[in-house]
């Protein structure tokens, strides 16, 4: 086994990939721009193994404003949580808390009903401008795709409310599509609240955090071959000194040859394709795209161990922090 890989090299990814913006989250933006006057708060909600990727800081800056606002990083069971402080403070320097960190698929988590109590209080004690007189409130679900956002808006309402779900809920990202109806989620105070389409930057801040989005599924990512956007993936498990693949896979130990990683995963689990020779004869060979796809989902359904895409910006955030601590002594 050779050393593992410190960068990874991008230079050989399409520039195509740093324009990524779908037409249904531009129309879904203006919307939620023509809504806003009604909104009383706003709750975000991202994938808590990339709890700085993928958000709209022109939306939280210059949209949303003073508005009352919570920051859900679900899927935490997921993801080690062992910088959950660092986490919390450097999204609370940027504008983003309180912090919940959640499991919406685990019945036994509990945390998601701390976030109606506390954001109605939070609506209470603050002047609402043109909505000071209206006796219901109003708020708004953003963040990047497939991350639960309808999923919670649905536990919400099973929990406070009582009822049934009222958001379709899917594993693709981009389900939903357009700005909502109204969905009641509380009666005492009544309370409403609009789903969206999941809501990116117009340009990655830089290739990676395509590839971020990519592996939690945020983004199709046929937009990268999957044997690409696999070879990311290793090299950020081998970065985090991640080895579950190893003893996922049976390999005989970490590796930083993606072709080898997705060569043995295509013959253990039999993925072929049928390709057609140079003598046009048709020949069986293992179809390493297929494997790439495979891994990808095994990381994103969690078989892969507990992971966090951001390590990098949580390291630089205890640096910075320890340096202005050395200021101090």
């Amino acid at each position: 086994m050779s050393k593992f890989r410190t960068q990874f090299d991008f230079s050989r990814i399409s520039k195509e990939l740093y324009q990524w913006f779908p037409g249904h989250m531009a129309k879904g933006l203006k919307k939620m721009h023509e809504h806003l006057p009604s909104v009383d708060a706003v709750i975000e909600v991202h994938d808590a193994r990339a709890p700085f990727t993928g958000r709209n800081l022109q939306f939280r800056q210059s949209v949303v404003g003073n508005k009352p606002y919570a920051y859900v990083l679900n899927k935490a069971d997921l993801t080690d949580l062992k910088d959950k402080k660092t986490i919390t403070s450097k999204l609370a320097k940027e504008g983003y808390s309180p912090v919940y960190f959640t499991n919406l698929r685990d019945s036994a988590d509990k945390t998601y009903r701390k976030i109606l109590p506390d954001i109605t209080s939070q609506i209470e004690n603050q002047f609402r401008f043109n909505r000071e007189l209206a006796t219901d409130y109003h708020l708004l679900v953003v963040g990047v795709p497939n991350v639960g956002k309808s999923t919670l808006i649905n536990k919400l309402r099973n929990f406070h409310l009582k009822k049934g779900n009222a958001v379709k809920v899917g594993s693709e990202p981009g389900i939903t599509r357009a700005v909502q109806s109204k969905v009641k989620i509380n009666q005492n105070p009544l309370v409403f609240i609009y789903d969206t389409p999941g809501v990116l930057e117009p340009t990655f801040e830089n290739i990676e955090t395509g590839f971020k989005l990519a592996c939690l599924n945020c983004v199709k990512n046929h937009q990268v071959n999957s044997d690409i956007l696999a070879d990311y993936l290793l090299f950020r498990l081998n970065k985090s000194s991640n080895f579950k693949y190893v003893e996922y896979y049976g390999l005989k130990e970490p590796s930083d040859t993606i072709f080898d990683v997705l060569l043995h995963i295509a013959k253990k689990t039999n993925k072929i394709k049928i390709m057609k020779g140079f003598d046009n004869s048709m020949k069986k060979i293992y179809d390493i795209d297929a494997a790439g796809h495979m891994m990808i989902k095994h990381f994103f359904d969690g078989h892969l161990g507990k992971s966090m895409l951001d390590e990098d910006i949580v390291l630089q955030e205890e640096e910075e922090d320890g340096l202005e601590l050395d200021k101090f002594i």
